[in-house]
Formats: C-alpha cells, sequence, structure tokens
C-alpha cells in the first residue's frame, strides 16, 4: 500500500481505487481476488483497416473466493502480457492453477500499469495495459 500512495498522482482514479481497495485483498471479503480461481483468460485482437484499433485485450474471470460471483477484470491497449501455468500440485484434480495467492499493480511506462497475479501452484499472469475495467456478476 505504501508504494500505491507514493506514486497516487500517476495512477487513474479508476485504476488506483481498485489497486488501494483492501477488500481486494482482505481474506473474509467476496471482492478479494485472493482465493479466487481463474474460471477462463481470452485475449483478442481488433484486426480492422486502422492499426490504431489494433491493441490487444485481455479478459480475465476470476470466480470469487466465496463462490459467489464472478470477477472479470478487462484490460486494454495491452503492451505486453505473460502467462506462466503450472499444475496445482496441492489439488491439481480440482484446479490447475489453483488459488490466487497475491495480486498488486504497479507501474509500467510512463503510459502503462502492470498488473501481477500469483497462484498458489506458482503459475503467473503479467498484463502490462493502458486501460482498465473490474466488474462483478453474481452467481445466481
Amino acid at each position: 500500500m505504501s508504494y500505491l500512495e507514493a506514486h497516487q498522482s500517476k495512477f487513474p482514479e479508476h485504476i488506483y481505487e481498485f489497486a488501494a481497495d483492501e477488500s481486494r485483498h482482505d481474506l473474509q471479503s467476496p471482492h478479494s481476488l485472493h482465493d479466487s480461481w481463474l474460471s477462463s483468460l481470452s485475449i483478442k485482437e481488433a484486426r480492422n483497416t486502422s492499426s490504431e484499433t489494433a491493441w490487444p485485450s485481455i479478459e480475465l474471470i476470476l470466480l470469487g473466493q466465496m463462490h459467489d460471483r464472478n470477477i472479470n477484470l478487462i484490460y486494454t491497449k495491452v503492451h505486453s502480457y505473460k502467462v506462466v501455468g503450472t499444475k496445482n500440485l496441492y489439488n491439481w484434480a480440482d484446479t490447475f492453477h489453483g488459488d490466487i495467492d497475491a495480486h498488486n499493480i504497479t507501474l509500467g511506462s510512463p503510459v502503462t500499469f502492470v498488473h501481477e497475479i500469483s497462484f498458489v501452484s506458482g503459475s503467473k499472469i503479467l498484463i502490462e495495459f493502458e486501460g482498465f475495467q473490474c466488474t462483478e456478476v453474481a452467481c445466481t
């Protein structure tokens, strides 16, 4: 949190609010990414005649830790990404990646931000992006 506070002026308000929101890290909060499971990861590249619109976008859908909601993370104008998958040795028959162990958003280049998500299994997702949106959808 001290990193975020020290660099708050460099983050757009909505990205700072997500990154600094304690409920996104609180083990007792249904909004926490901690202990969530990866449901899907989609990478899209819009192909138009304009190179201005050819930026990739990435959508992660996470099953919330209380299994009562999906947490949708959408990254736009993606500059780079890295996905490393490692079988979950603790419970490989249940999930490949396992629970999210930690996540943080830091500054990338002067116009980008980096979201790093680490899983209990050792899997990692690293996304460098310009645009970001988070929504939640209740599981019914």
